[in-house]
């Protein structure tokens, strides 16, 4: 097997053991900056050797690409690397693919790494809206960090602390959430609709909205815990908000989990599912899973017809949080669990690893004390 070794200027392979060895760096030619390769025969000593003459040689180059050619060569394809492996996911490779192309390129994309002078990135960021300059830092500051890597340029001229523009210059994320009350409310106007199976599993169950339609009638269980009903459903996959059947990418590794609801919301999960028998449980009548867009629609055409404010599905996961910790009142450590998040702590992060039956424990006595969806009256 070929073994990679890199040094902070290239990098030597050994492709036949003891005997050949491929040399690879980054250095200008004709055709412009880009990555060379040359076969060495010999040892480890003469390949390493040949790639230090090789740095000499290449000592006096003005190796300075373009930011775009650190985006196209270098960061865009880590990106990509990480969605495949599962540590990013699709929704945010989309979110920097698009900030690139709607506010950096246009900006940046031909300038050298070396001209990035950090009064022009100053002039830049005040002509774009807050959020759209919070993300676009991001993306130019981690494009960046590939020319200092490579020892392109000596630090990153993002790392400067900027003035971002007002938060008033961008349209305010809807960030309502709705009490207890607030989402038995919303559970009557969804009541028998297409869309209740995943209402359920966001407004009492934390998933998001991806998560909540990708969820199979057959992998949902019953637990009863002290005499509550708690019904077990894990989360393996989720419907993408760019459509199509769901994936197992999720949008992190804590993402995999099982999720518990109790009291009257399980009972009704569980008649759900138990009427569908086997296949999604969230459907189109068709066999297919709903889309996200067609949930968001209906939820908020639920609730329209209902006379009822209308905010966005994935405020049904926020509402969650805040219930179960000011109303349940279970500890930010459960309930950061139960969402799917790392967690803040090292032992959060890599040793607290909680089973089905804590969850369901936990939450059974928390609903004990506090039963606020039990007993609602659906013909109101």
């Amino acid at each position: 097997m070929a073994k990679d070794s890199r040094a902070d200027w290239g990098s030597v392979t050994e492709i036949e053991r003891g005997k050949r060895y491929r040399l690879r760096w980054w250095a200008n030619g004709p055709d412009g900056y880009k990555r060379h390769s040359e076969t060495v025969r010999g040892t480890r000593r003469d390949a390493w050797d040949r790639l230090a003459a090789l740095r000499l040689d290449h000592s006096t180059d003005a190796p300075v690409p373009t930011v775009g050619e650190c985006w196209s060569r270098w960061y865009e394809p880590d990106l990509v690397r990480q969605v495949e492996a599962g540590d990013l996911s699709r929704r945010t490779l989309g979110e920097y693919r698009t900030t690139w192309g709607a506010q950096v390129s246009g900006a940046w994309a031909d300038v050298p790494v070396d001209q990035v002078r950090p009064l022009a990135v100053q002039q830049w960021l005040s002509g774009l809206a807050h959020n759209a300059a919070r993300v676009a830092v991001i993306v130019m500051r981690r494009t960046l960090a590939y020319a200092v890597r490579y020892e392109v340029i000596p630090a990153n001229p993002m790392d400067v602390s900027y003035v971002m523009p007002s938060v008033s210059t961008s349209a305010r994320a809807d960030d309502f959430v709705w009490d207890s009350a607030g989402l038995c409310d919303c559970w009557r106007t969804t009541h028998g609709s297409f869309v209740e199976p995943a209402f359920l599993l966001s407004a009492f169950g934390s998933c998001r909205v991806g998560e909540s339609l990708a969820a199979r009638a057959e992998e949902v269980s019953r637990m009863d815990v002290g005499g509550i009903a708690v019904a077990v459903v894990p989360i393996t996959r989720q419907v993408l908000s760019t459509g199509g059947m769901p994936t197992d990418r999720l949008k992190n590794p804590q993402s995999r989990r099982p999720v518990v609801l109790a009291g009257d919301p399980a009972e009704r999960l569980l008649g759900l599912a138990g009427e569908v028998g086997r296949g999604w449980l969230a459907n189109d009548g068709c066999g297919r899973p709903l889309s996200q867009k067609v949930a968001r629609d209906e939820f908020a055409r639920s609730l329209g017809a209902a006379g009822m404010d209308t905010h966005p599905y994935r405020n049904l996961r926020n509402s969650w949080e805040t219930v179960a910790r000011w109303t349940l009142r279970m500890p930010p450590w459960v309930t950061e669990k139960m969402m799917g998040h790392a967690g803040k702590d090292v032992t959060a992060r890599h040793y607290d690893r909680p089973q089905v039956d804590e969850f369901a424990s936990t939450l059974a006595e928390a609903w004990a004390q506090n039963p606020f969806a039990d007993g609602i009256d659906f013909t109101a």
